[in-house]
C-alpha cells in the first residue's frame, strides 16, 4: 500500500534568557540549552530528512549578544540551506535579542498584548567602591596593561575606560540595527523603533515590526500556508529534546509576566554586552 510521506515542521521554542550558559542546575525551571538548540538546528541544515516549514515560539526579554546573534545566524542558516519558510509566534515578550532572533522569520505573529522591540545594546557593571570605603574593605590589583581591570567594581572608572565601553555598546547597537533591516526592510518610523525602547504589540504592527496579531495557531496555520500544505493534510513536528530540572518537574511551567519578564534582562547584572 502506497504511504503518502508527511509533511516535516520544526518547532523550534525559545523560552527565558538566551545565554550561551547551559542551565546552572537540576533545579532550574528554565528549558532552555543553547547548544541543545544549536545542534538540532546543524541537523536541519545538513539532514536529507524533509523539512517544510520553521516555526518560532518565542517568549524572551532577550540576552547576551554574541548568544543571540549566534542562534538567530544559525536559523537563518537553515531557512537559506533547506529554502523553507519561518514563522515565528510572540507570546508574553520577544524583545532585544529575542527580536532579534524573531527577525529571521518571513512572518511575525504577536499577541495583542506582546511586548517586543527594545532593539539596542547594554553593558551594566556594579560599582561597590562606597560601600567597600564605609566598612573598610580595599583591594590591591596588578596588571599589565592600564584596561586590563576594566569594569572593576571597586574603583571609579576612567573616562578612558567609559569612552571605550560606550564605544563597544555603540558598535554593538549598529549591528543590531543593520540585522534588522536587512531583514525587516519594511521597517518604519526607525529612529524611534531602534532606540532600544519596547513596543506594545500595536505599535509594533504599525511600524511593521510585526506583521500580524495572532496566536501561535494563527501562526502555524501561516506556515501551512507559506509551505503550501494543504488543509487537513498531516505534519509531523521536529522538536529539540530537552531536560525538565525537578523544578519544573514538580510544579510545571509558570507564566512569565511581560513586564518582569523585561526587568529580569534590564537588571540583570553582567560585564557581558546585552541586547
Amino acid at each position: 500500500m502506497f504511504h503518502r510521506k508527511k509533511n516535516v515542521f520544526a518547532i523550534i521554542e525559545i523560552s527565558g534568557v538566551i545565554s550561551a550558559s547551559a542551565p546552572k542546575s537540576a533545579l532550574s525551571s528554565s528549558g532552555f540549552h543553547l547548544m541543545k538548540l544549536l545542534s538540532f538546528l546543524s541537523d536541519l541544515e545538513n539532514e536529507d530528512e524533509r523539512l517544510d516549514g520553521i516555526l518560532l515560539r518565542l517568549n524572551t526579554p532577550g540576552g547576551t549578544a554574541g548568544a543571540s546573534e549566534e542562534l538567530a545566524r544559525a536559523i537563518d542558516r537553515v531557512k537559506q540551506a533547506r529554502r523553507v519558510p519561518v514563522v515565528a509566534s510572540i507570546a508574553d515578550i520577544c524583545c532585544s535579542g529575542g527580536y532579534m532572533v524573531a527577525v529571521v522569520a518571513d512572518k511575525i505573529f504577536a499577541n495583542r498584548q506582546s511586548l517586543t522591540g527594545s532593539i539596542g545594546t547594554i553593558l551594566q557593571i556594579p560599582n561597590y567602591q562606597e560601600l567597600a570605603e564605609k566598612i573598610g574593605i580595599k583591594t590591591l590589583t596588578f596588571k599589565s596593561g592600564k584596561m586590563k581591570d576594566i569594569g572593576n567594581p571597586m574603583r571609579d572608572m576612567t573616562e578612558d575606560e567609559r569612552a571605550f565601553l560606550n564605544d563597544i555598546a555603540r558598535k554593538g547597537h549598529e549591528l543590531f540595527m543593520e540585522f534588522v533591516k536587512e531583514h525587516r526592510p519594511s521597517l518604519q518610523n526607525e529612529t524611534d523603533m531602534m532606540d532600544g525602547r519596547p513596543v506594545d504589540a500595536l505599535l509594533a504592527k504599525e511600524n511593521h515590526l510585526i506583521d500580524a496579531f495572532g496566536t501561535y495557531l494563527d501562526a502555524y496555520d501561516a506556515l501551512r500556508e507559506l509551505a503550501h500544505i494543504k488543509e487537513g493534510a498531516p505534519v509531523k513536528e521536529l522538536r529539540v529534546k530537552e531536560e525538565k530540572g525537578i523544578l519544573k518537574r514538580l510544579v510545571g511551567t509558570v507564566a512569565t509576566p511581560s513586564l518582569s519578564g523585561l526587568a529580569e534582562n534590564v537588571l540583570m547584572q553582567s560585564h557581558a554586552s546585552k541586547f
